[in-house]
């Protein structure tokens, strides 16, 4: 046979191949126009923020990308600006029309994959409708039973917006739905967890009858970590069973433990701890006990390698060394240094109007700045990821004492340098500017004052 003639057999096979069955399409095409643009590119992340692809803009501000990607929740915008979630699908060819980046529901989608994010961008507008009755300040003003009602009603009503659109993907509409579960349950959870703190009674609990928030959740369906909050549900119904608060400082190794005899699945074992353990291993006080424990369960090679890394970087960190140095301005508008305040003790609040556990420490650091009014020592606090508008408000609401800054970002150095993951944290340092503690005791706790005490 002649080469010419295999050749023309094999392309035949080939060819009649295509026709009888469909090709697998392993990227997705999204293409668009954007009218008022308040960025020149846009960044796609994926569902835990990592960066993935940069879509740059032609002259007429069009743009059109292929993306290699697997099917899955992602982000797409500018950290500057704003980001718009997405659901992205191998096959999808998506056009988007894009009126401002800045401003809610301002794309409309077309093409395959548009049914899925034309919802995505509706719901956030929608959604914007219950904020009033999700406000911490009026849902927990609400007696058991108010409540209930309340909550069954905001899940009906955002299932029912859910069940109103048409040909959604299936895939889509499941994780949809247990978005709309997870976010019920998240609700309810808070519920319990901070009415006691709201109407000022420790010894409150809800009734016997309340309602579990995280029944019947499957904590090893391996196909729901491409959804943004299925980590955070685990952990929820963890929590929930157990009675436990996570607090980085106080049960790392008791949530560990318990995610190691709970979660069958090494895949989603390995995602949660690594999750957990990298948000709070710079923040733990038991940081050689977590670090071995979490090397023993985990098998991510990957994983363990990022947790060693951090592992050594609170040694920067440690007792003795110089405090990296802030500054900032305060409510008058006067420029305040670190350095500026040498001479005495420095206890450090890093705190946000929005954040409930750091409001939750507000009486109890009230208490202990005037018990120690007339010592050596200056209490900051400052106020992160915040409008400087709400800022200033609250403090002059809640007649707020000790030295308060407004940090204009949460990019700057000091923050960087002391590994800040989360708030509220708290910061001790000597009259010389060394750190005494580089996550220390909350104001609440009363070995606070023992401390404060110790290196007056």
């Amino acid at each position: 046979m002649k080469l010419t003639s295999y050749l023309l057999i094999i392309l035949s096979i080939a060819f009649n191949s295509c026709l009888n069955g469909k090709k697998e399409v392993n990227y997705v095409v999204l293409s668009g126009t954007i009218k008022s643009p308040d960025i020149d590119s846009l960044k796609l992340y994926d569902k835990d923020f990592k960066p993935i692809q940069t879509i740059y803009f032609s002259k007429d501000l069009s743009f059109n990308d292929t993306l290699f990607i697997s099917e899955g929740y992602y982000y797409l915008g500018d950290f500057k600006t704003s980001t718009k979630l997405l659901f992205l699908k191998p096959s999808y060819n998506l056009n988007a029309d894009i009126k401002s980046f800045s401003e809610d529901d301002s794309i409309i989608f077309q093409g395959n994959g548009s049914n899925e994010n034309n919802y995505l961008q509706k719901k956030k507008t929608y959604n914007k409708t219950f904020k009033p009755v999700e406000n911490y300040k009026y849902f927990l003003t609400l007696n058991e039973e108010r409540f209930l009602k309340l909550s069954d009603s905001i899940y009906s009503e955002k299932t029912n917006f859910l069940n109103s659109f048409e040909n959604l993907d299936n895939d889509f509409k499941n994780y949809e739905s247990f978005t709309l579960k997870f976010e019920n349950s998240s609700f309810i959870d808070r519920y319990s967890l901070w009415k006691g703190e709201f109407i000022g009674d420790k010894n409150f609990s809800v009734s016997k009858d309340f309602p579990n928030p995280y029944t019947n959740y499957n904590l090893s369906d391996e196909k729901m970590l491409l959804h943004p909050n299925y980590l955070n549900s685990i952990a929820g119904a963890l929590k929930s069973k157990h009675k436990i608060m996570l607090r980085f400082q106080d049960v790392d190794l008791k949530f560990l433990k318990i995610l190691d005899n709970e979660i069958s699945s090494e895949i989603i074992k390995d995602e949660i701890a690594y999750n957990y353990v990298k948000e709070g291993i710079e923040q733990t006080n038991d940081l050689d006990n977590v670090y071995n424990l979490f090397m023993s369960i985990v098998k991510n090679e990957t994983y363990k390698d990022a947790i060693k890394k951090s592992y050594l970087n609170p040694k920067k960190l440690s007792k003795g060394k110089i405090s990296p140095t802030f500054e900032f301005f305060d409510v008058n508008n006067n420029l305040v240094t670190l350095e500026s305040l040498k001479g005495k003790l420095v206890y450090i609040d890093i705190w946000g109007t929005w954040c409930i556990p750091c409001i939750q420490e507000i009486p109890a650091l009230k208490e202990i700045e005037l018990e120690f009014r007339e010592k050596d020592i200056y209490f900051v606090s400052i106020c992160i990821r915040d409008k400087k508008e709400n800022f200033l408000n609250f403090v002059k609401e809640r007649k707020l004492s000790g030295i308060q800054l407004f940090a204009p970002d949460i990019d700057i150095p000091f923050f960087k340098d002391y590994q800040l993951k989360t708030v509220p944290r708290f910061i001790l340092i000597d009259k010389e500017g060394k750190i005494i503690d580089a996550n220390t005791t909350k104001p609440s706790d009363p070995k606070l004052k023992e401390q404060i005490l110790e290196y007056l």
